[in-house]
């Protein structure tokens, strides 16, 4: 027991005498602001893409000197940005830093270096040096390069100086096309490249090398690209062309090739349609009225009907097995020209009926678009099919969706009024879906949401 004691007595002093010793190596300096003695930066001038070599030299007489933040800011964005230890009571250093030639990139900019000395006592002393100039490189030549295969290289013609913009009028190539833009071209009218060359830096236009993407010119309304613009200050391209004539024929048997998707039976494609053009259509061997979507289209005679949508590029698919063409926008067309909806137990509005059994993207065979009829307000036909669960609720269910996919937003039902025979549900799991109510009903109704009121509202057909 004693030998505890002494144990225990000889830690407590060893404690203390740690306490001690600690407290005597902390250093308290008097207060004291650190000095930036100097920051030179060895160009008054450069051009985009070279460097600036600079010295720093900073002090503290009294408290050591802890690290320095360097910014180096062009056109008020951070290009380069470090923290440097610095050690003792005075310190020298040099840095290399580039600037880089990108998007709006004005000539004669101002490149400012932004100091922040701190010593060991946390005391700042902050300080700009602003001593030399970036200018933007003279682009004398330029050149559109299209891939291997896709086309000869054509030269851009500067028609606004003040803004950079380039253009080529009467070029040769298809609605899409890769690319590259290059400053320089050898004999054989292909990419040199000791000059400078544009390819695709992110999602974006900017500086590659040899490693690096083409990008993509593609524009499907137009029958060939025949214009060029870019702007070499904005870094952003723009094509135009002859735009497609809208179709006023269409054979589903030939005008749709046979695709893949979730379903077999479909041929499907793009088509160009015009809004309140009459289409005639060949290969629907059915009641015309009964094979095309109401949504879509004014069906005016035995094989004619007006189409009702914006002029534009379509997804058009034709089921062979149900003789029905689904028509909707382009994948990537989002609200507010157009909502989806997906969910389960419904179809299209035409026999024989079939609906969906879960929540998918695969095919038009799980969701369908609402067409924009006017400002805020969507309609979309569908086949519904509302029997009863044993939860009590109707089976007829789905949202409303701003893209076509599950990466969107949703419409919320509890923003909305709901008119029967539809209802907003709240319980788990179901919550903001629309619904068909605790009714058993089927037939083809047509469902309008308006942003304007904040209303849902369903009318049957038939």
């Amino acid at each position: 027991m004693k030998n505890i004691i002494k144990f225990l007595l000889l830690i407590c002093v060893s404690l203390a005498y740690v306490a001690c010793t600690n407290e005597d190596i902390i250093v308290k300096y008097p207060a004291s602001t650190p000095r930036i003695d100097s920051a030179v930066v060895a160009e008054t001038q450069i051009t985009y893409g070279d460097s600036i070599h600079v010295k720093f030299a900073v002090s503290d007489k009294v408290a050591p000197l802890s690290t320095l933040l360097i910014r180096v800011v062009v056109n008020n964005a951070v290009i380069s940005s470090e923290t440097v230890r610095t050690k003792g009571n005075s310190s020298r250093l040099s840095r290399i830093y580039s600037v880089p030639f990108g998007a709006n990139c004005p000539d004669n900019a101002p490149i400012k270096i932004y100091l922040t000395e701190t010593n060991v006592s946390g005391i700042v002393k902050d300080s700009i040096v602003s001593t030399t100039l970036a200018k933007r490189p003279v682009i004398d030549n330029l050149y559109v390069v299209p891939d291997f295969g896709l086309g000869t290289s054509t030269k851009l013609t500067l028609i606004d100086a003040a803004n950079y913009v380039y253009k080529a009028t009467g070029l040769p190539y298809a609605n899409t096309f890769t690319y590259k833009l290059a400053t320089k071209l050898d004999k054989f009218k292909r990419i040199d490249w000791t000059g400078m060359v544009f390819g695709k830096v992110g999602t974006g236009i900017g500086l590659i090398d040899q490693t690096g993407a083409s990008l993509t010119a593609n524009d499907q309304t137009l029958v060939s690209i025949s214009d060029f613009t870019f702007d070499a200050f904005k870094f952003t391209s723009i094509v135009g062309g002859k735009l497609l004539e809208p179709v006023t024929t269409l054979n589903v048997n030939t005008d749709l090739p046979a695709i893949v998707l979730s379903s077999t039976n479909f041929q499907g494609g793009n088509i160009y349609f015009g809004e309140n053009v009459e289409v005639t259509f060949t290969g629907i061997t059915t009641d015309l009225a009964n094979s095309i979507s109401p949504d879509y289209f004014r069906v005016t005679g035995a094989n004619t009907a007006v189409f009702l949508g914006k002029t534009g590029l379509y997804k058009a698919y034709f089921l062979t097995s149900a003789n029905y063409l689904y028509i909707e926008p382009q994948p990537d067309v989002v609200s507010p020209n157009v909502l989806w909806i997906c969910g389960a137990n419904f179809g299209r509005p035409s026999s024989p009926y079939t609906t969906t059994s879960s929540w998918n993207w695969n095919s038009p065979l799980d969701y369908a678009p609402c067409r924009l009829i006017s400002t805020g307000v969507y309609q979309v036909t569908i086949y519904a099919n509302n029997t009863i669960g044993t939860d009590g609720f109707g089976a007829f269910n789905f949202k409303f969706f701003d893209q076509r996919g599950w990466s969107g937003n949703a419409e919320l039902a509890s923003s909305y009024t709901v008119s029967l025979p539809l209802v907003g549900r709240t319980d788990v799991n179901n919550v903001d879906n629309v619904s068909g109510s605790t009714t058993a009903f089927a037939g083809v109704y047509q469902i309008t949401l308006n942003q304007n009121d904040k209303t849902i509202k369903a009318v049957k057909l038939n």
